[in-house]
């Protein structure tokens, strides 16, 4: 502990830091920080339990490769979103109930269809079923439904917001807003002329 108290400038006579001037005052608050250093928030997302469990998740990752799938670009997979969606699922418990009910629908169709399970489907057999959940002459499944429009609406929000989705389609975010529109040209008309 000795080291310590001399690196954060402490002596028996009380701290020096504010008497050995601004340098050593920086370095003693710079020590403290590493020391008291807590993970962000955005980092501490591997972090959050899963609420689907481990079945669950593989037919949720399936469900989000065939909605956005991998072709000469990057799909929703590479973009991260069934992690997005997980982190969403976490703090909202209505949209985990329709994502679980969803999902086993999924799951119950695809034993139907003779698979261990949606993900062990190929690709166009997964669109098949998805689309089957849209409803059919009869009208829409219910809770299957609801959960493809919700799934749908979700995969594509995290992927076009995502920076692979940005990219795919040549669009660099903006870094600090929108100037352009802040300050019109001075021979705009305001709307009341």
């Amino acid at each position: 502990m000795e080291p310590l108290k001399h690196i954060l400038g402490l002596s028996p006579r009380g701290p020096s830091l504010l008497r050995s001037g601004r340098r050593a005052f920086l370095g003693g608050l710079f020590w403290v920080s590493l020391f008291s250093r807590r993970p962000k928030a955005a980092f501490a997302q591997s972090a959050i339990a899963n609420p689907l469990g481990p079945a669950l998740q593989v037919a949720l990752e399936a469900v989000v490769d065939t909605i956005v799938p991998r072709d000469q670009d990057p799909g929703a997979l590479d973009a991260g979103v069934p992690a997005r969606i997980i982190a969403h699922l976490s703090t909202h418990p209505e949209a985990l109930t329709l994502y679980r009910a969803g999902l086993g629908v999924l799951e119950g169709l695809a034993r139907q269809a003779g698979a261990s399970s949606f993900h062990a489907l190929g690709g166009p057999e997964r669109e098949q079923i998805l689309s089957s959940l849209a409803g059919g002459p009869d009208g829409p499944r219910g809770v299957g439904a609801e959960f493809l429009v919700r799934a749908r609406r979700d995969v594509l929000a995290f992927y076009w917001g995502s920076e692979v989705g940005q990219h795919v389609v040549g669009y660099p975010p903006p870094l600090s807003g929108y100037p352009d529109y802040a300050d019109p040209p001075s021979g705009a008309r305001s709307p009341q002329q």
